[in-house]
């Protein structure tokens, strides 16, 4: 998979929101087997976004979606073991606004970056243009 960080991220949650969705469903269908493989997949996928945050860089922020994390899989246990429909919408629910929220965050970092690159190429231009003026002059 050849994707930036930002971009897996939005894309492990899109795999826990999916597999929620179809746990759910599955529910519904007293499909017992198949809930029981997408409560396991989303669970791999909260496992994954642990596994990825960067406690040194952002460690009150980490500690943070540790806890959200942590508090996702215990209730996707806890919906599966009592077939709770209420509790597995509970969870995809805040995953959904996990990911929402980091969409936002990367669209303004990519903003700022942008920006920030767009400043010093600026700068550069004009050290160049100073510099070409005072091997004129």
């Amino acid at each position: 998979l050849n994707a930036s960080p930002e971009r897996l991220v939005h894309i492990v949650y899109d795999i826990a929101i999916r597999s929620i969705g179809s746990a759910r469903e599955c529910l519904i269908k007293k499909d017992i087997r198949g809930r029981v493989r997408h409560v396991n997949n989303a669970f791999s996928a909260l496992v994954e976004l642990t596994s990825g945050l960067d406690f040194d860089a952002g460690k009150e922020i980490a500690e943070n979606y540790a806890r959200i994390y942590d508090y996702c899989e215990r209730r996707l246990v806890e919906g599966n073991v009592r077939q709770d429909d209420s509790i597995l919408a509970e969870v995809q629910s805040l995953i959904i606004d996990l990911q929402e929220v980091w969409q936002i965050v990367v669209t303004r970092v990519s903003a700022e970056r942008t920006a920030q690159f767009a400043a010093d190429v600026q700068l550069a231009n004009e050290k160049d243009a100073n510099s070409n003026l005072s091997v004129v002059g």
